[in-house]
């Protein structure tokens, strides 16, 4: 049984903003030590790069990014090191796009249900353990013990609605 997020039903929990970068990154540097994994330079940064964008950012925006800053990696590097925050629950990837983005709570292993705006691109987390508590619900007659669930929702943001 996968654990939805402790917030409330209709919570809405918004991406790090600049301030919370910091936090965050402390937060994935203790959660590493205490399982007794490496938090190397690379991952860092690029956690901190995921945690900086605006919107949900692919792999080969995260690689320009890297050399921009005069850091040379390879694509299969900085997949590795995606791979490494995505199962540390410290990133969530988005399937319709392959991009990703900063987990609002990654100290809390959480399935979350994101929105996301079809015109500008703007992703929000969501929880809501009902949604997740109807898949399960769903699952049971085939016997199916869901380990991990990402639920993508598209859709206008309201900023968009309102720009017509």
């Amino acid at each position: 049984m996968i654990e939805p997020c402790s917030h409330s039903e209709a919570a809405s929990c918004t991406l790090p903003s600049s301030r919370q970068v910091g936090i965050l990154l402390d937060q994935a540097e203790n959660l590493c030590d205490r399982r007794n994994l490496r938090f190397t330079k690379l991952r860092k940064q690029v956690l901190e790069l995921v945690c900086r964008a605006e919107q949900p950012v692919g792999a080969y925006q995260l690689l320009d990014e890297l050399r921009d800053s005069g850091r040379s990696a390879a694509p299969p590097t900085v997949y590795r090191a995606l791979d490494f925050l995505l199962e540390q629950g410290l990133i969530h990837r988005l399937a319709t796009n392959n991009t990703y983005l900063a987990c609002a709570h990654p100290l809390h292993p959480h399935a979350a249900v994101f929105l996301v705006c079809s015109r500008c691109g703007h992703t929000q987390e969501v929880h809501t353990g009902g949604v997740i508590a109807e898949l399960e619900h769903q699952a049971e007659p085939f016997n199916f013990e869901i380990s991990h669930a990402s639920v993508e929702v598209t859709g206008l943001c309201a900023q968009c609605r309102k720009t017509g």
